[in-house]
């Protein structure tokens, strides 16, 4: 099959995975909740006649080839976000306070669609495709918990792909990186001892307010001071608590932030650096601290020979001057990292608005909408990256 039949074929399946996407987009819910979610997944694969699984709100679906061959799995993340939509568009959600912020309607029914069209062909696939409908990729990760429970066995996963809908990038082009696309995220908890003492006494006390500001203002020079300028990290202390009154010297501060890391070797090296710098700021200042650093997504590194497999693909389908390469990783995270550290892969963006439209609206914002053609590019995408594998 040609690269302009795929496309025509994509061009075909368009108008039934529009009508899925606005169906999804009326139903949002939050993750581990995506019960109604499932059920319309569910529901398109019935239809599709193809096979499927579930276990909590995940749905994994399976297109067995006739003939031999490998696994390719594709993900599409399903939860959506605690953001109230505007009134205007015609499928607005009608769950309060919830909204399709990210554009997980678009990629689950892109995925849907790209298995219609897969599923119409399973007779001249040498192999099977997995499709993976992940729970919580907004919250705690469903990706994680879907590895743990086996989802990249039997049939063992031998290629990952995942794909998300960009606004920064008009309808047409495709966007990928070799390496590392997205940072690693870690939830930090640091706890502040001191003594409480009469505020007109500060001697008396041992003061966990200014301890704590002072370790904010050293935790700052750890990305200035002890990375390359050229690496990529970021630390934020968001959140500080303490104290019970003006005139008491405070006992006790909890501050709370979050790191992200490029690379698994930065993520280390930043983790041990806290731990330094936290305790010997402590130390000095006469208090003790606690660090609780709670490991959150992996660094999400595309498999270089994957990478490349997505700018042939992109570069065919859709011109050379339409696939690019994101020049530096995303401090943003992304689990499905946790995939790709299981069976070679690459994650991949599409355009999602008009050419005039930008610069648009971002993801997560209230206004965050999108052109639903960039849904035929995605089926596309993930059709002709299944039959290069399974040809």
């Amino acid at each position: 099959m040609t690269d302009q039949e795929i496309r025509a074929l994509a061009e075909k399946q368009l108008e039934w995975a529009v009508a899925l996407r606005r169906r999804l987009h009326r139903v949002p819910e939050p993750g581990n909740q995506e019960f109604e979610t499932q059920r319309i997944i569910t529901e398109a694969l019935d239809e599709l006649g193809i096979e499927y699984t579930t276990e909590n709100t995940w749905t994994v679906g399976l297109i067995r080839g006739a003939h031999p061959g490998e696994t390719v799995a594709f993900r599409a993340d399903i939860d959506a976000l605690p953001v109230e939509e505007p009134e205007g568009c015609p499928f607005r959600s009608t769950h309060p306070g919830m909204m399709h912020a990210c554009g997980h309607d678009a990629h689950t029914a892109i995925l849907l669609g790209a298995a219609a069209i897969l599923n119409g062909m399973k007779d001249e696939l040498h192999g099977n495709v997995k499709l993976l409908f992940q729970p919580a990729e907004e919250s705690e990760g469903g990706a994680e918990r879907m590895v743990k429970a086996g989802v990249m066995e039997n049939p063992h996963v031998d290629h990952v792909y995942g794909l998300h809908v960009m606004p920064r990038l008009p309808v047409g082009t495709v966007e990928t990186r070799r390496g590392t696309l997205n940072a690693s995220t870690d939830s930090v908890t640091l706890v502040v001892h001191g003594l409480s003492g009469h505020g007109a006494y500060p001697e008396s006390g041992r003061d966990a307010i200014v301890c704590a500001a002072q370790i904010i203002s050293v935790l700052q020079t750890l990305v200035s001071r002890n990375l390359s300028p050229l690496s990529s990290a970021v630390l934020s202390i968001g959140k500080i608590e303490g104290g019970r009154a003006s005139n008491i010297i405070c006992d006790e501060v909890t501050m709370k932030g979050t790191l992200r890391t490029a690379n698994a070797e930065i993520r280390a090296m930043m983790k041990q650096r806290i731990n330094e710098v936290v305790s010997g700021v402590a130390q000095a200042m006469g208090c003790t601290a606690d660090v609780r650093i709670k490991p959150g997504y992996n660094a999400l590194v595309n498999d270089l020979n994957e990478a490349e497999r997505v700018h042939q693909v992109g570069a065919r389908l859709f011109g050379a001057e339409h696939m690019l390469e994101k020049a530096e990783p995303s401090m943003g995270a992304e689990d499905f990292s946790f995939f790709s550290d299981e069976a070679p892969g690459a994650f991949y963006h599409i355009g999602c608005v008009r050419e005039d439209e930008l610069p648009a609206p971002p993801l997560h914002s209230r206004d965050f909408h999108i052109d639903e053609r960039c849904m035929a590019v995605g089926m596309a995408m993930h059709v002709t990256m299944a039959l290069e594998v399974l040809r």
